[in-house]
């Protein structure tokens, strides 16, 4: 087998691909270097252990997610405060007609790792979700909330809620209405009430 360039961030690309569409459980090393055009001696040179590459499979998630979402709102920074809070949603919609049939990887990961083992991947998740709650209190904040934090954590719900629907109905549709939900949420916070 050829081995790429990179082989490191090569295997932790294609268990993230299979962790999300397969499952962390279901998704053996002989199908991630498989996967990834490696042998299994290789991948074990890389990860000593399937937990080290599931840690690894979800810090390049958060890395792409992070870098998506900070590209959509720097692409929307023309338009106002309020309207880039609401991009957020814009999007979720998106991504999740493209790629996030299964709803959010996280929260998928987080169902599946139970184990004490799995306590360096549970923490990446936690920081993925302390990310996302910065993101939207800062968005809030830029945009007048009287209460950020609050208003944050409320629309990190809405997310987690949507993301929740996508991973059991397949499709997005809950977005919209998570959208308007968001829209009321941010005209309340800004009227003060």
């Amino acid at each position: 087998m050829k081995t790429p360039v990179n082989t490191h961030q090569h295997l932790a690309e294609a268990a993230a691909e299979l962790f999300y569409t397969s499952g962390i459980t279901a998704s053996g090393v002989d199908a991630i270097a498989s996967r990834a055009g490696v042998s299994k001696p290789t991948l074990y040179s890389h990860y000593p252990s399937k937990a080290e590459l599931v840690a690894a499979a979800l810090r390049h998630q958060h890395e792409i997610r992070k870098q998506m979402l900070e590209s959509y709102l720097r692409n929307h920074s023309q338009n106002g405060p309020e309207a880039r809070l609401m991009a957020v949603f814009d999007w979720l919609e998106e991504w999740s007609a493209h790629s996030g049939n299964r709803g959010c990887p996280f929260i998928n990961a987080a169902t599946e790792l139970v184990q004490s083992q799995s306590e360096p991947a549970r923490q990446i998740i936690r920081q993925h979700k302390e990310w996302w709650q910065t993101v939207l209190t800062d968005l809030a904040r830029d945009a007048g909330a009287n209460n950020p934090e609050s208003l944050g954590e409320e629309l990190l719900l809405l997310i987690e809620g949507v993301n929740a629907r996508v991973l059991v109905s397949g499709n997005a549709s809950s977005i919209k209405s998570a959208r308007r939900i968001a829209h009321l949420l941010l005209h309340t916070s800004l009227s003060g009430a």
